[in-house]
């Protein structure tokens, strides 16, 4: 990616028309690099409304992501880009399901292949998006990548994810009784035992669903249990921050860090996923995370 910080950015108007150029063709080149070819290429299409029309815009834009990137490796926590890539990207697809928009699911779906995820894990992030997008986001996605997945071959190599993260699909299991579908006196134990040891308390969601339609809440809970085989289990929380980023639960979101946390996420990249997250929410997004757990990551050991 060019770098607009080699310039000085205090003279925006002064983008030059072989500047501007070379950036496409850095933007091409890398849509290549990630195996996006020449599909549907929004890096080029979108980014020329701004480099066409708006360049000193550009300039700021991409420098303040270049920087952005950056953090990680100035915190030591990680310095490889394809790794905070493919992190970004687990946020990315569930977020494009749950919008509906369908060129955003094609291009993560290429993305992350490119970046070494099967095709399993790829369904793995499809079925976590479908318990917020319903049968919509499963119709969004068949339309989107229907051929795509049809003769998926296997990766060349696998993905990097940020160190310490691994799949855990036993993390996910509160031990239900799934020989019945009542929420039976066991379950109920099981469920709140799970939780009080995991982020230390029962979450008002579950106690209501518990209290009021305690087979809506088994059955919901069966299917998260049983998505993330093949994943590491920290893809669950991350991707869920970005989920009530969007949705601005302070609960949730508070459940998505406590759980993060709990399953070893690190605070900068707890920091990452929601300060990625409100590039899609706004800036005015953060008042949700200073909110909702602020005093989480002031104290944070």
């Amino acid at each position: 990616m060019t770098d607009f910080r080699a310039s000085d950015i205090s003279k925006t108007a002064a983008t030059t028309p072989e500047e501007l150029e070379k950036f496409r063709n850095d933007r091409r080149q890398y849509g290549l690099n990630v195996g996006l070819e020449w599909g549907h290429f929004y890096q080029m299409t979108a980014d020329s409304i701004m480099l066409d029309h708006r360049p000193d815009y550009a300039k700021r834009f991409y420098d303040g992501l270049r920087s952005f990137q950056n953090r990680l490796g100035q915190t030591g926590t990680e310095s490889e880009n394809a790794v905070q890539l493919i992190a970004a990207s687990l946020q990315h697809l569930p977020m494009y399901i749950l919008y509906g928009w369908e060129t955003g699911i094609y291009n993560e779906f290429r993305h992350l292949r490119s970046r070494g995820l099967t095709k399993a894990q790829l369904m793995e992030l499809v079925m976590y998006a479908q318990l917020q997008a319903g049968m919509r986001g499963l119709q969004l996605v068949y339309n989107a990548v229907s051929r795509f997945l049809a003769d998926l071959p296997d990766a060349s190599s696998p993905p990097q994810f940020p160190a310490g993260w691994a799949a855990d699909p036993d993390a996910f299991k509160s031990g239900l009784d799934l020989s019945t579908r009542d929420l039976t006196d066991r379950d109920r134990k099981n469920l709140t035992d799970w939780y009080e040891k995991t982020i230390g308390y029962v979450p008002n969601s579950v106690n209501f669903a518990m209290t009021y339609h305690p087979e809506f809440y088994k059955w919901h809970r069966a299917r998260w249990e049983v998505i993330f085989q093949t994943l590491p289990k920290q893809a669950a929380p991350y991707i869920m921050l970005r989920q009530h980023m969007l949705t601005g639960f302070h609960d949730a979101l508070r459940e998505a860090v406590l759980l993060g946390k709990a399953w070893g996420i690190g605070k900068e990249w707890i920091v990452h996923g929601l300060t990625v997250s409100a590039w899609y929410t706004g800036f005015e997004g953060l008042y949700a995370a200073h909110n909702a757990v602020g005093d989480l990551l002031r104290d944070w050991e």
